[in-house]
């Protein structure tokens, strides 16, 4: 029995080992995992920040881009509103111009229409008195003064 026994001891203390061996083997994977998952946490971490990183540079570069456009419109606004200032001064002044032309006109429209008037009573006298007057075709310019000559009275 003796042997038995020795046998049985050597067993349990080859058990034993072979036990601790397990566990530790168990520990080890158990480690192993958690090791693992806290480098895909701190990896999805990473890559998150990294994404982050770009987006904000993105956003950066967006902003920089839009605040430049908004600058540049801005600069044309104004150069338009100048434009548009110079435009309407071109306009009243052009306007009072041609409100000054239009009274000339009118001015010179009267004392045409009050030549002629003259004109036709001169012509009008020259005929009383018995004298032939010139022909339209003999006036100052192209433009006949007046209307076409009056027909002599019969003598």
């Amino acid at each position: 029995m003796s042997s038995l026994s020795n046998l049985l001891i050597q067993f349990s203390v080859g058990i034993v080992p072979l036990g601790v061996a397990y566990l530790a083997f168990r520990s080890a994977t158990d480690a192993n995992k958690k090791t693992q998952q806290t480098a895909l946490l701190q990896a999805e971490r990473h890559a998150e920040l990294e994404r982050s990183k770009v987006d904000a540079d993105a956003y950066v570069r967006a902003k920089t881009i839009y605040e430049d456009a908004l600058t540049q419109m801005e600069r044309q606004v104004d150069r338009l509103q100048d434009q548009a200032t110079l435009l309407s001064a071109d306009l009243a002044s052009e306007q009072t111009g041609s409100a000054a032309m239009r009274e000339q006109i009118r001015q010179f429209q009267a004392q045409i229409r009050a030549l002629e008037r003259t004109v036709a009573a001169l012509r009008g006298q020259l005929i009383e008195a018995g004298l032939s007057p010139v022909s339209g075709s003999e006036t100052t310019g192209p433009h006949m003064i007046g209307g076409p000559p009056r027909p002599r009275p019969a003598e």
